[in-house]
């Protein structure tokens, strides 16, 4: 969790230093260069190489079978990488007019950038398809730290990118800059991986047992991603019809409202596939409901508290995380408003995560797959309706592509749970309820409490003003990180007045200061004797 902590926190000082050094217009190039490499780079990454991958090259590693095991592995990659340069040579050939139809209200100009982008980052896609293969050799031999590590040289590459090329390249600099990224995220897993016995052999097995295997295993969680995916390809699509940045102001908020979902809805939902696994592969039903609830709320109990802080200080956030260069007040506006509303579904997008591993628990990877596709045909009626009708009339009308992100997310948790209770026999109602009504009390009162001090006006300003200068950086992050710990302490007394487990089982974590006291309560022997 710390190093998924410090990888997510670079990507936002990646994104400090892109809104500081160009203007919104020109990073929505940069927005969309990334779209049909990532889409296809991201089905072999996470629907072959880690979700189908990993279990069945364990099995040879607990068998003792290494040597088959790294054929299996060596094909495998062959496979991921022919399959990737094929389509990545298409992607090449004709990014421009790939990326004018993601981007159908791109200028000429603007297209050009875009094209130019792509044909980079194609490349780096390559290295990054290899690095995140040697991150699941790495984590079937339960090595983590490294493949953690990874993705913070990744985001290292694209500053340096940023702040050594782009001077002397521009938004080119940038795109080189990911490359290096990519190289970096492969070179510290390959001599790791080395040491464990990894020999690249060109060669292909398709009739292999273990192949096979791992083909069927991936062609649902594939399609899944495919889905996914493309919910993100359709608000592209619609957010270029609209004002110039508007893909660029879309992706900075999301970056933001990804921060709590990849460290707490990712990290717990990996957490609980192991045990959730265990219990229900050993019948044991009700341990497999138990500890799916318990994992729930406690996502639950640390996200939804961040949806309303980040709601409640959008303004101070964005300003904070992007707030200098080319990104000025009206950009900081529009990028709030977007952000505050993609932060209505954090806590939606987390337990989904969840929901997902609970039903590859149960061996179930058809349901997730259905429910991607109806989620999908959700997501395109409801961002379609709010465009074309509602667009016109709001003021930022990117926020309305996250509210309808928001709403999807909703939409798919719900289904996934209704699902998922019928499937395990009910979950019990008080339990699965009471919990979450406490938390989403505590959070609304924690919202309401601080959102009122900060919004009263006197004279015609706000009365914060008043009292400090909220101009100066320093000023506004000593504001905004007081705010952040007034409302979580206000939250946490609210849980504890309500008497939450979850809290309980959080303050069980902390240190035993009891410990501490008898470690420091230490009598020395003096010795009262005559010296001599």
């Amino acid at each position: 969790m710390v190093l998924v902590l410090a990888s997510r926190i670079l990507g936002l000082v990646r994104n400090r230093f892109l809104t500081h050094f160009f203007p919104l217009e020109d990073l929505d190039a940069y927005t969309v260069a990334f779209i049909a490499p990532d889409f296809v780079a991201d089905l072999l990454i996470v629907g072959i190489l880690s979700v189908a991958f990993i279990p069945v090259f364990t099995t040879y590693i607990n068998k003792n079978d290494e040597k088959e095991g790294w054929k299996v592995a060596s094909s495998v990659l062959n496979m991921s990488l022919i399959f990737y340069t094929a389509i990545a040579a298409i992607i090449f050939i004709f990014a421009d007019q790939i990326n004018k139809f993601l981007a159908p209200g791109f200028s000429a100009s603007t297209l050009e950038i875009t094209t130019n982008l792509t044909r980079i980052i194609v490349f780096g896609q390559v290295l990054l398809i290899i690095g995140s293969f040697f991150t699941s050799v790495l984590q079937s031999f339960h090595r983590f730290i490294i493949p953690a590590l990874a993705p913070v040289l990744y985001n290292l590459g694209i500053i340096f990118g940023i702040l050594w090329l782009r001077p002397y390249l521009g938004l080119m600099g940038v795109a080189w800059g990911v490359v290096l990224g990519a190289f970096f995220h492969l070179l510290i897993q390959y001599f790791v991986a080395r040491k464990f016995g990894f020999k690249y052999k060109f060669e292909f097995r398709l009739r292999d047992p273990g192949v096979k295997k791992i083909i069927n295993l991936s062609l649902p969680r594939t399609a899944a991603i495919a889905f996914a995916k493309s919910e993100w390809l359709v608000s592209v699509f619609l957010a270029s019809l609209l004002i110039k940045g508007s893909t660029a102001t879309l992706r900075f908020a999301g970056d933001i409202q990804n921060l709590p979902v990849g460290l707490f809805g990712v990290t717990f939902a990996m957490a609980a596939l192991p045990t959730l696994s265990a219990e229900w592969a050993n019948r044991r039903g009700e341990d497999f409901k138990a500890t799916f609830l318990a994992t729930l709320h406690q996502v639950l109990y640390l996200t939804v508290p961040l949806s309303v802080l980040f709601m409640v200080l959008r303004i101070p956030v964005v300003r904070i995380m992007y707030g200098s260069g080319f990104f000025g007040w009206d950009a900081t506006v529009a990028t709030a408003v977007t952000m505050s509303y993609f932060a209505i579904g954090i806590f939606a997008q987390s337990g989904f995560l969840l929901l997902i591993r609970a039903f590859y628990s149960l061996h179930d990877a058809a349901t997730p797959l259905k429910v991607a596709l109806a989620s999908l045909a959700f997501h395109v009626i409801v961002s379609s309706v709010f465009i074309f009708w509602l667009a016109p009339k709001v003021f930022t009308p990117t926020s309305l592509l996250a509210l309808s992100a928001s709403l999807t997310g909703i939409f798919s948790f719900g289904i996934l749970l209704y699902l998922l209770d019928r499937k395990t026999g009910g979950f019990d109602r008080r339990k699965l309820f009471l919990p979450a009504a406490k938390i989403f009390f505590s959070a609304a009162l924690m919202g309401i409490l601080l959102y009122l001090p900060l919004h009263i006006k006197l004279r015609g300003a706000y009365i914060i003003d008043h009292i400090i200068d909220t101009t100066r950086v320093f000023n506004l992050l000593v504001l905004t990180g007081l705010a952040f710990i007034f409302g979580i302490a206000i939250y946490v007394w609210f849980t504890w007045w309500l008497k939450s487990e979850e809290l309980r089982s959080f303050t069980r974590l902390l240190p035993d200061l009891r410990r501490l006291q008898k470690f420091l309560d230490v009598q020395e022997k003096i010795d009262s004797g005559t010296p001599k």
